[in-house]
């Protein structure tokens, strides 16, 4: 799997640089600790829907608005829908088929995929440079993850956002300040931000919400069927 998953999938995506640390930083053991948990929380669920809130301002100072509803069962079935700036898209996967659909365009196209959601997630990403919201949060190795790319990470004790009592942690290195703000009673998250030590008009912010831990997900809900009169349309591979 994967090393530094907040750089590759998120960072580089929309942030467009890159950054490095030497693993040898200050890093707070409550942190750390609320970092675990949160991960043994979703590493223990069977199935989970969420939705995320996004906005993204980037170097060319370009602003972004995005609503995803995510909804994850078993280690290889996902569906999410996504609306904002850039159009309606949505994503189905079953196991065995990627398939991708542009409302706006009405067109779509279907791929093999791996047997794993995870292995899926760094594939489409690495391929096409599709990110998915909150994939980040759902990788066991988030915390090891941080520790590799950030040289402080701090524990700033209960924090209320949107009227949530949350943990609040923050990592930084060179470049980036990485807030992340877990839902005390859930340890799940609440909210991130992401901002640019080096262009202050970089920005990137997620809110999370709608939580529901083991739902019932049913097989329909993960697989595709074209709409009548939409058009297939081949994946352009990023390169």
């Amino acid at each position: 799997m994967k090393k530094g998953i907040f750089l590759v999938t998120l960072l580089s995506t929309l942030f467009f640089i890159s950054c490095n640390s030497t693993g040898n930083g200050e890093y707070d053991t409550r942190a750390v600790d609320s970092l675990d948990k949160l991960t043994e929380t979703i590493g223990d669920l069977n199935s989970l829907s969420y939705t995320v809130n996004s906005y993204l301002v980037n170097e060319e100072k370009e602003e972004t608005f995005k609503e995803s509803d995510v909804y994850l069962r078993d280690s290889n079935k996902m569906f999410i829908a996504n609306s904002g700036t850039t159009g309606d898209k949505s994503f189905w996967y079953n196991g065995e088929k990627f398939s991708y659909f542009l409302f706006n365009k009405n067109e779509y196209d279907i791929l093999d995929a791996p047997d794993n959601t995870l292995k899926l997630i760094d594939s489409i990403h690495e391929t096409y440079n599709i990110y998915f919201p909150a994939a980040d949060f759902l990788y066991p190795t988030l915390t090891d993850d941080i520790l590799d790319n950030y040289d402080q990470l701090l524990y700033f004790g209960e924090e209320k956002v949107d009227e949530v009592d949350c943990f609040a942690l923050e990592a930084t290195n060179e470049e980036i300040i990485l807030q992340i703000w877990i839902q005390k009673e859930t340890n799940l998250p609440h909210k991130m931000i992401i901002s640019s030590k080096t262009n202050e008009d970089k920005y990137y912010e997620a809110s999370y919400s709608n939580w529901r831990m083991n739902p019932k997900l049913p097989d329909i809900m993960f697989e595709f069927q074209a709409p009548t009169g939409s058009e297939r349309k081949k994946f352009v591979e990023q390169k």
